[in-house]
């Protein structure tokens, strides 16, 4: 086949990406209107290009040649690294035919020892709060090349580990034009964390550090799990794997004929929700296929492939399934999870519920304990995609009819300033409201809790009672429910109210991740009447789900 080139996101992405474009009888569908990047992210690339460019480091900003021929920009990039430049935004690196890379990195940084570490701007979170002694590396935005070790915080591996992959993709690419850093393969990240109160950092990765998860294949057997834990490889390691791959896929998909079927099966994942090769491949699955129907603690890509290849490709067939026969072959192909029979016998049992129609299977009998004030208040909180709580909203009911909603809401970009005055609004109110009272807040799930811990300041008189009240009079309803019933479709909020309680949402497609969206058309919509129409959406939903938690609360004690 002709050369070809791959670029940084390949290897973290869905491999059928890369089969599906390169073989010659798939034609890539156009994609939805309204997709691609999420709205604040060019305006967050721009906030940090703008800090860099004002910074003390010598910086080329090569953006401008983005309309240059492709030999342009890349002799471009080449010069301002013989040169020595400390940063350079928009390089273009020139393509590694032999080894099928190519990319672009959002920022260059030159090593003090020589040579050059990549870098990336991403719109989310990258960093969490940590309580020990372990080393945290970052640099000022206002000067990258000044690396400074620290304590306190942690790169967000377990959420964030594919970042670390378009790094290495970048480093091996580096070394093909002798520019890999001296100083070894680093590589950053800047998040839009505002790391302690010193805002947007930039995060410094080891790639040779044993951080990220290995892929499946990596695991040979379950004695590689220490502790019924399979260690971590590099990401180095894990994103070799993952590009020779790939490399393979798009070799042997431009190798077939336009009328040869796919040589792989999809496997129905998140990346599925936003692909626009998702038309494509849901065209060659069947209707009851196991990662298509069962999307609650669904089994992976690879433990649905090792089942297909024993023949079990259905709900039906796996309901049917004698598991235990089954697990002597399956067990050592699936090393790479923890607690893969569990996780078989799991979704198993919801095969046989979903064949059956059963939503919700009540795993108890006799009345359920919960407890009852004169007083009941039911709490939900909307995050955006910042994770920032721009809403809490309250349904109060005092026995004397319905109740009532109260909402706390900023449909603006909050910063943690912004996100904790808020808070604090809403907490001053209920401190008044439930003064010299019995009351009891119910919610579902711990989320507002732990976002009232994360949000109290030691010095805030009115947030720290919050914790305390929360801590004494908050009621999680879905620890409850957890104790008597079993979800085909796990036991969200959306799944119990309804299939249980009979709850009716009045938005036809309600959803967290739904809301963040209408959240975002609030704020940035191009209109004044869409922006008000997406609030009222918000409203409305938020509203909902307090209601729903009331309606399942009045049912769960209706129960015998």
């Amino acid at each position: 086949m002709p050369d070809f080139t791959l670029d940084a996101y390949a290897a973290r992405s869905c491999p059928l990406k890369v089969h599906h474009a390169f073989h010659p009888g798939l034609v890539r569908p156009e994609p939805a209107a309204g997709a691609g990047r999420l709205p604040g992210t060019a305006d967050f690339s721009a906030t940090v290009h703008a800090a860099i460019l004002a910074g003390t480091a010598p910086v080329a900003d090569l953006r401008g040649l983005l309309r240059e021929p492709s030999e342009v920009q890349e002799e471009a990039c080449l010069a301002a690294m013989a040169e020595g430049t400390a940063v350079i935004i928009g390089g273009l690196l020139p393509r590694d035919w032999s080894t099928h890379r190519a990319g672009r990195p959002d920022l260059l940084v030159r090593d003090p020892a020589g040579g050059y570490h990549p870098g990336m701007i991403r719109y989310h979170r990258v960093v969490d709060v940590r309580r020990d002694d372990l080393p945290f590396t970052y640099s000022e935005l206002a000067d990258l090349p000044a690396r400074v070790r620290t304590t306190g915080w942690r790169y967000r591996w377990h959420w964030r580990w594919q970042n670390s992959l378009q790094l290495a993709h970048l480093w091996r690419l580096l070394g093909a034009t002798g520019n890999q850093a001296a100083g070894g393969p680093w590589g950053f990240v800047i998040g839009n964390d505002d790391v302690g109160e010193h805002g947007v950092r930039a995060t410094w990765l080891d790639l040779a550090e044993p951080a990220a998860p290995p892929a499946p294949e990596q695991v040979i057997r379950p004695a590689d799990a220490v502790d019924g834990q399979v260690p971590p490889v590099s990401a180095l390691d894990r994103y070799d794997h993952e590009f020779a791959l790939r490399v393979r896929l798009a070799e042997q998909a431009a190798a077939a004929s336009p009328d040869d079927p796919p040589l792989a099966r999809p496997v129905v994942s998140y990346e599925c929700t936003y692909c626009a090769w998702w038309p494509v491949c849901r065209a060659f699955l069947d209707d009851d296929d196991l990662s298509l129907r069962i999307n609650k603690s669904p089994l992976d890509t690879h433990e649905i492939r090792v089942l297909r290849e024993a023949g079990v490709t259905t709900v039906h067939q796996l309901a049917a399934t004698d598991v235990d026969a089954l697990l002597p072959d399956y067990l050592p192909r699936v090393a790479h999870r923890a607690g893969a029979e569990d996780r078989l016998r799991l979704a198993q049992r919801r095969s046989q519920l979903l064949l059956d129609g059963v939503q919700l299977q009540r795993t108890t009998s006799g009345p359920i304990d919960l407890p009852a004030a004169t007083l009941e208040i039911d709490v939900d909180v909307e995050t955006s995609r910042e994770d920032r709580v721009y809403l809490w909203g309250f349904w109060v009911s005092d026995g004397s009819g319905d109740g009532e909603y109260r909402e706390f809401s900023s449909f603006t970009d909050l910063d943690e300033a912004g996100e904790r005055a808020l808070a604090r609004r809403a907490m001053a109110w209920l401190r008044d409201l439930v003064r010299d009272t019995d009351a009891l807040v119910f919610h579902y799930s711990d989320y507002e809790v732990v976002r009232l811990a994360r949000l109290a300041d030691a010095d805030d008189e009115v947030m720290q009672w919050a914790v305390g009240f929360a801590r004494d009079r908050f009621r999680d309803l879905f620890t409850t429910v957890r104790q008597h019933f079993f979800g085909t479709n796990g036991l969200g909020l959306k799944v119990v109210a309804s299939a249980g309680a009979d709850f009716h949402w009045r938005d036809e497609d309600p959803g967290g991740l739904n809301s963040m969206r209408w959240f975002e058309d609030a704020v940035h919509g191009p209109s004044a009447e869409l922006r008000e129409q997406a609030r009222t959406r918000v409203l409305q939903y938020n509203e909902d789900d307090v209601r729903a938690t009331r309606q399942l609360r009045h049912w769960l004690r209706t129960l015998t």
